[in-house]
Order: structure tokens, then C-alpha cells, then sequence
């Protein structure tokens, strides 16, 4: 009996092992992780790009949108020599980059900001954020520089936050473009050491239930004024680190274009020396440029949209000064331009 029950719990003991193994093979190891290799499908045309820009604005119609939560095209009239591709952040709008489209479109270039899939949406406590996935984030990255591949010459790209992991994603898979901006990028959350967030996004990606989290503790469900969305998912913020671990398994140096890279020193939270780190791998040296927004204009995360929900006057003009300066062209006034 006793040698019976030796033999039993040995084959416990063997299965909880390859149970542990399987579960580290799973979270520790790219096995499962899905495959966000490019499929690009150029627009040819001006005209072709446009076509595709009013398909989308027609069909955000029809969605129960906020009053300004639609994707936003700043358009010459014709093919320019540079289109900007522009991608918001997480439970943010292309709203918060329409004084940064107008910018860009002074200066003639064609600039499209289309709206993230499940944002935007008039409901302020939505859960589509937890269908959000980097499988998705991929298609919807791709088919936005098919867009500014009609629309330019050349095309550029810029991002915020999750939009700058977007962004980072396509200057390494897309060949078309040939300069893109971070700004605080979503690759490395603050706080978390770079090894803990490859496991954390698997496990968060696998699972069948999803966790929600307060962006403003404090306020909870009423931080809901102008473009606020309160909360966010967990899922949701897996789905853009999906695409730091693809970046991570590219090789040293294969980025074409060049790669500006503002850094925040009062947003604690990034992990930006780890931005750093992963830009300056996958970029040859002499095409990484980094502008460093200093700690003494406490500006947060989030220091792009001009209105008065995301910050105090001076906060908001300060945040378009380091903008203009980082970025090298005029900004409008966010105060007169509200």
C-alpha cells in the first residue's frame, strides 16, 4: 500500500511539473505569441487615400460616438511631398492631436489621426476596451499607413503612450516610413521591471476575464469631464505591450528611418531609460535623436491635448512650448484655439 502511494504521488508531483513547465513556457517565451508581421497594401493614389478617409468618417457616423471622438483628417487638397500619420493614446481621441494636425498641415504636409478601434465611444465607462488586441492593433497600424501612403510622398509617423508603441511598431515593419516621433511611448510601464511585463502581457492576453483600474483613484467614475474615459483596462494595455515583445524579437539596427524620441522626466509613468534602450537597439545610431521635456515644467503623461481637463492653463501652454520645440515647427496657441 505504502509503495502504491509512493507511485501515486510521484505522478502528481511529474504532472504539477510539466504543468509548471508548460505554464513557464507559455509566459516566459515567445511560443504563443501572435505573429504581427506587416501586410501592407499601399493606397496608389491621393484620390484612393481620400476615398478611404471618407469611408471611415461615413462609418464613424453611424457609431455612438463622442461629439469630437472621430478620427480626424487635415488634408492640402493634394498628394504632398510628407503625410504624418498620427496615433493617440490609450482611452484617449484623435481629438487631442487636432492642434498638432493643424500644425503639421501649415507647414504642408497631409496629416491623418484615425481613431483607435473601441475608442471614442459617448459611453465614458465602455468595455470595449478589454476587446482591444495586438492582433488587431496590427491591422489597424497598417492600414493607417496604407492611408499616408497615398497621401505623401513620404510618409512619417508619430504616437503617444500606446499610440507611440503603434508607432513604434510601424517605423520597424513598414519600410514606407521614413521618420517617426515618440512621445512617451507605452513599452515599459513605470514602476515594473523590464522582465516582469513580457509575462504579466501573456498572462493578461490568455486570460478569459478581464480587470479594470482607476485612472484617477480620487476621482473614480467622475473623472469623466470633456475626453476623459475614467478607467482602463488591463487586457486593453496588454494589447499595446503586445507589440513591445514582437519589437523586442527584431534584429539590432533593422529600423529604416529615423527616430525622434521625447522623454518626460516628470512622467514616472513610463519607464523611459528602457524606451531609450529598445529605440537605440532596433535604430542605427546616427538616425536616434532624444528630446528631454525637463522635470521643472511638471508637465504629465498626457501633456499634448489642449483642453482644461487634461491640465491647468500654464500646464497646457508650457506642454505646446516643449512640443514646438521638440518637434522643430510652430505650434498654435491651445488657449486661443480651444
Amino acid at each position: 500500500m505504502a509503495r502504491r502511494r509512493r507511485k501515486v504521488l510521484r505522478r502528481v508531483l511529474w504532472v504539477l511539473l510539466a504543468l509548471l513547465a508548460a505554464l513557464a513556457l507559455v509566459l516566459f517565451t515567445p511560443v504563443l505569441d501572435p505573429d504581427l508581421t506587416a501586410r501592407p497594401e499601399p493606397d496608389g493614389s491621393y484620390a484612393k487615400a481620400v476615398a478611404g478617409i471618407d469611408a471611415v468618417l461615413a462609418a464613424e457616423k453611424q457609431l455612438p460616438l463622442l461629439a469630437r471622438g472621430g478620427s480626424i483628417a487635415a488634408l492640402t487638397g493634394a498628394r504632398s511631398p510628407v503625410a504624418l500619420v498620427i496615433f493617440h493614446g490609450y482611452t484617449n481621441t484623435p481629438d487631442g492631436f487636432r492642434l498638432v494636425a493643424k500644425a503639421y498641415r501649415d507647414q504642408g504636409y497631409n496629416v491623418w489621426v484615425p481613431r483607435l478601434p473601441h475608442h471614442g465611444l459617448a459611453d465614458k465607462m465602455t468595455d470595449e476596451f478589454s476587446r482591444l488586441t495586438v492582433e488587431e492593433l496590427r491591422t489597424f497600424a497598417d492600414q493607417a499607413i496604407d492611408t499616408g501612403a497615398g497621401l505623401g510622398d513620404q510618409v512619417q509617423v508619430m504616437g503617444l503612450s500606446g499610440g507611440g508603441a503603434l508607432a513604434m511598431w510601424a517605423a520597424a515593419a513598414r519600410p514606407e516610413v521614413a521618420h517617426t516621433v515618440l512621445i512617451s511611448p507605452l513599452l515599459n510601464p513605470g514602476g515594473y521591471a523590464s522582465w516582469e511585463v513580457p509575462a504579466m502581457t501573456r498572462a493578461l492576453r490568455l486570460s478569459p476575464v478581464d480587470s479594470y483600474a482607476w485612472w484617477a483613484p480620487e476621482k473614480g467614475a467622475d473623472n469623466v469631464a470633456g475626453m476623459v474615459y475614467p478607467r482602463y483596462s488591463l487586457k486593453g494595455i496588454a494589447a499595446f505591450l503586445g507589440l513591445r515583445l514582437w519589437l523586442e524579437r527584431q534584429p539590432a539596427a533593422s529600423v529604416r528611418g529615423s527616430v525622434l524620441l521625447v522623454r518626460n522626466a516628470g512622467d514616472a509613468s513610463i519607464d523611459h531609460d528602457f524606451n531609450e534602450q529598445l529605440v537605440r537597439r532596433l535604430v542605427p545610431p546616427d538616425r536616434v535623436q532624444v528630446y528631454q521635456v525637463p522635470l521643472e515644467a511638471h508637465l504629465p503623461h498626457d501633456y499634448v491635448c489642449p483642453d482644461p481637463e487634461f491640465g491647468p492653463d500654464a500646464q497646457i501652454v508650457e506642454g505646446y512650448r516643449q512640443l514646438s520645440l521638440a518637434l522643430g515647427i510652430p505650434m498654435p496657441d491651445p488657449l486661443a484655439e480651444r
